[in-house]
């Protein structure tokens, strides 16, 4: 990833920190390469996800 991308910064509680931790090390990844991977999967990039996950439930 370039320098260049923008930074956010977040809390998190940390029992969610040391799991996030424990998962990047059995991946071989940085927490942050790890971050990136699991949002990647979660938040898909096709149109029909991305409305399911912006329109609010009736």
């Amino acid at each position: 990833m370039p320098k260049t991308d923008p930074q956010l910064g977040i809390r998190l509680p940390e029992p969610l920190k040391r799991r996030l931790r424990r998962a990047a090390d059995a991946n071989r990844r940085s927490m942050n390469s790890e971050i990136i991977v699991l949002l990647e999967r979660a938040l898909p990039e096709n149109e029909k996800a991305e409305v399911a996950v912006t329109t609010p439930a009736q």
